[in-house]
């Protein structure tokens, strides 16, 4: 009983530390406030219910993650660290430039500032999670030397190619569906057909590069993530699913950025495109023709 209402109030602290820190950089980086104008009031009202859901999400499944691992706290900071800057700060700086740069929404300094938002908020939550994990003192050892880096590397390209496919099936027969979204980028209601946008996109040899580049970046958080996780194949693929979800979940919150409708066919997209993209992660990294990683 002890042990459960110990571990009931950490859980609840790294649910209030997450709010904490992702409310905390919007007051040192201000938004700016030819943005602020733009915020639909009546949206900003679900702000922090959504913020909320979105706290209990992201918290639910890093304290998955960190009751699997098996690092020292200062390795363990440095590794969580590193993939959750590939997978919110950095991602999200590479999509922003590429969507909303092109479209004019908001200018480079604000997309800047959103960087360093994100950069502080999951440094900082990083940092806590290494310091509430523990270390199992009866551990298997790792054998490093046993990783085939040739084989990491081409799952990673694997993975990126997944990604490209996944990031077009979803993007159309998801958030395209939504009359508002094609609206939004196009200036018009038209629904072409599948293979017609997937030309389209193809054609484009910035869109092939950068969305290929970001599933690299995708790859290289899965596989920090995997390697930090000490569990069993069914849990680590559970955990990533999750973990690569909360990409997508955080599209959940009102932003002065995409109208309501748009905001929420990116959620639906992304969120169920992400969780389906991490259990992928998950199984391309556990499988081992070869038994060649240890882990």
């Amino acid at each position: 009983m002890k042990n459960q209402i110990i571990s009931a109030t950490q859980y609840l602290l790294v649910f209030l530390i997450f709010i904490f820190l992702f409310i905390i950089p919007t007051t040192l980086i201000p938004v700016s406030p030819s943005l602020l104008e733009k915020i639909n009031p009546e949206e900003m009202k679900q702000f922090f219910p959504l913020l909320l859901i979105l706290a209990l999400y992201t918290t639910s499944a890093y304290w998955l993650l960190i009751k699997n691992v098996n690092e020292k706290k200062m390795l363990l900071f440095i590794k969580l660290a590193m993939a959750n800057f590939l997978l919110y700060p950095l991602m999200g700086f590479i999509e922003s430039f590429f969507w909303l740069d092109s479209l004019k929404v908001v200018d480079r300094d604000e997309i800047v500032r959103v960087f360093f938002r994100f950069l502080i908020t999951f440094t900082l939550f990083s940092a806590y999670l290494s310091i509430i994990s523990k270390k199992n003192t009866i551990a298997e050892i790792k054998d490093e030397a046993s990783i085939n880096y040739k084989v990491i590397s081409q799952k990673i390209l694997l993975i990126a190619v997944i990604y490209l496919i996944i990031y077009n099936l979803f993007g159309y027969f998801v958030a395209w569906q939504f009359e508002a979204t094609r609206i939004y980028y196009t200036g018009h209601s038209e629904l072409k057909g599948f293979f017609a946008m997937l030309i389209q996109n193809f054609s484009d040899l910035k869109f092939v590069i950068v969305h290929f580049f970001r599933g690299i970046l995708f790859g290289l958080a899965g596989y920090i993530f995997y390697t930090l996780l000490d569990c069993s194949k069914s849990k680590k693929l559970f955990i990533l699913a999750l973990i690569f979800g909360g990409f997508g979940f955080q599209i959940i919150l009102p932003n002065p950025v995409f109208p309501e409708m748009v905001r929420i066919s990116h959620f639906i997209e992304t969120t169920s495109s992400m969780i389906i993209f991490g259990l992928i992660v998950g199984f391309i990294f556990s499988y081992q023709k070869d038994k060649i990683l240890t882990n």
